[in-house]
């Protein structure tokens, strides 16, 4: 049996970024190095190393003398990934459409189930993650792994945006709704309905999104 060693550092580091990209730690919320000392029993050393590495990634913004924030997601830079995903992601869902078999199609069926349990219990965290794995299954059938492999890229790049349920919860029902009608086109083989679906669905989580960086950018 192998059993992970972490160091202290590595620990507060996986965590912390874990809180940030699944929308627990909010982009500018306050990072207190003395409360997460308490919190994790460990002295304020691995904690700052942690830090220091998150700043170096662009996920915390350490300011001397004032403090630490969690970084605030870039509108103009969502936008522009949501805008290249949302062509590349109807694409691929359109082509995957005839290659997918039952075996894929009842992989999703479950994963909506999941949704709508993780729905239930406010979950958001696990969500996000139903979501990617229902999506990525679907692009995978296509047979054209470098649309795939971009596709792929693109998510993790901005893998914050994966947040956007624990963001605003609001979009997580209408969201499961619309991987249902997804997942009966794909039951049909109708894939101009597919397309059409999943631009529609990209486009509804660019604009909830985008609409909530707004609103949080006037009231900075």
């Amino acid at each position: 049996m192998v059993v992970a060693f972490k160091t202290k550092n590595e620990a507060v580091y996986e965590r912390l970024r874990h809180d940030i990209i699944d929308g627990k730690l909010k982009p500018g919320q306050r990072i207190v190095i003395s409360d997460l000392s308490k919190e994790f029993g460990f002295s304020e050393i691995p904690i700052r190393e942690a830090i220091r590495r998150l700043d170096s990634e662009g996920l915390l913004q350490v300011t001397p003398h004032v403090g630490t924030i969690v970084t605030k997601l870039d509108e103009k830079e969502v936008t522009e990934i949501y805008l290249i995903r949302i062509e590349l992601e109807s694409l691929a869902a359109k082509l995957a459409t005839p290659h997918l078999s039952q075996v894929d199609l009842d992989f999703l069926n479950k994963k909506i189930q999941e949704m709508e349990l993780a729905t239930c219990r406010h979950n958001y965290e696990k969500l996000g993650l139903l979501n990617k794995d229902f999506h990525l299954r679907i692009y995978r059938a296509a047979p054209y792994p470098l649309l795939f492999k971009l596709i792929v890229d693109l998510w993790e790049k901005v893998q914050r945006t994966r947040s956007v349920f624990a963001l605003v919860p609001e979009r997580a029902i209408a969201s499961v709704k619309e991987h249902r009608k997804i997942a009966e086109a794909l039951r049909r083989k109708d894939a101009d309905l597919v397309e059409r679906l999943v631009r529609k669905q990209k486009e509804n989580s660019m604009k909830t999104l985008v609409d909530y960086l707004g609103k949080n950018s006037e009231t900075d």
